[in-house]
């Protein structure tokens, strides 16, 4: 069934503080790590840090704008859900894996809202914290080499990692062979298209301009950005029952009427503005665009983003599936 229409809304619908941060103090969250200093080797290109533990590959930076980032996405995801962590029918899991945990706090939250379960969280880069829930452990991995990391996972949780993998049939693979019977997979994913209902949005929208580029760009990295459209083919491949995509609707900006989607809308603009930059200083040098070229698309983008009479907006996409018993 189809997401209905948002409704846009008025300037006047914004409340004057709607949109003020608020400071938290975050002192007591002192962080320390015991993982070997050699994982810790990074690359520093125009002014970010970027992976450099075993072969680099994502291209975004992993400092702490990047990791700020990612916390916004996770903000934004919960907001939008109402919540949820996840779709898939399972009202108590008892082992999960979140694979491509970024900073951890999607596994965070489920370890705490499933306290029976144990849960662990795969990324190449340590930037996850410490000081976690008993039942939760981190570890350091590439998720597209050969896995150890045991089997009987009644939940197997990736989110926003597929469009930088260059093996996504492997990973599927591994999933499925370290899921229990019965048990779950799901994918959260952008689309990685913008869209427009109601004809707001002109023909030389720049967002359309720059989402190819990703497309294009990625390509060259051996990834495909818009994989989150096209993964009911590849998880039935892999041997998944029940495969189903909910797709939710994301604006970008604050122009709708409903006042949660406008702060989902907030922090999806402020995501998209976010990921410009670093886009625009590694990947697309690779088409081999000129620094002129890019600075005035950069322009572009982040004037369009702003324009709060564009209704356009992206779908994110909730892929499961099952092992089949």
């Amino acid at each position: 069934m189809a997401e209905p229409t948002i409704e846009a809304g008025r300037p006047e619908d914004i409340e004057v503080d709607e949109f003020e941060p608020k400071d938290i103090d975050g002192s007591s969250f002192a962080d320390s790590t015991s993982v070997a200093s050699s994982i810790y080797q990074h690359s520093y290109e125009n002014g970010r840090r970027y992976h450099a533990y075993k072969n680099a590959r994502y291209p975004i930076p992993n400092d702490d704008l990047e990791q700020n980032r990612e916390d916004m996405k996770h903000a934004m995801m919960m907001e939008l859900t109402n919540g949820k962590l996840f779709f898939a029918p399972i009202e108590s899991p008892t082992k999960i894996i979140d694979l491509g945990t970024g900073t951890g706090i999607w596994a965070i939250e489920a370890a705490d809202q499933y306290p029976s379960a144990e849960v662990l969280g795969v990324d190449f880069t340590p930037i996850q914290p410490t000081w976690v829930p008993q039942n939760l452990k981190f570890i350091v991995d590439d998720i597209e080499q050969d896995w150890a990391y045991g089997e009987q996972f009644d939940l197997v949780h990736l989110r926003q990692i597929f469009p930088v993998l260059k093996n996504p049939a492997k990973v599927l693979e591994q999933a499925f062979t370290t899921l229990e019977p019965g048990g779950w997979i799901e994918i959260q994913e952008f689309g990685g298209t913008a869209y427009c209902d109601d004809s707001s949005v002109p023909k030389e929208y720049s967002v359309h301009t720059f989402l190819d580029l990703c497309q294009e760009a990625l390509s060259k990295f051996g990834s495909n950005f818009r994989i989150g459209n096209q993964l009911e083919e590849p998880l039935t491949k892999a041997g998944f029952i029940n495969v189903s995509a909910k797709k939710l609707k994301v604006p970008i900006g604050t122009w709708p009427r409903d006042k949660r989607l406008r702060l989902v809308g907030l922090y999806f603009k402020t995501i998209l503005a976010q990921l410009v930059a670093p886009m625009a200083a590694k990947p697309f040098p690779a088409l081999g665009l000129s620094k002129e070229e890019i600075d005035a698309l950069v322009a572009k983008v982040e004037k369009d983003l702003n324009n709060s009479s564009y209704h356009a907006y992206f779908e994110y996409i909730f892929w499961t599936g099952q092992k089949p018993e």
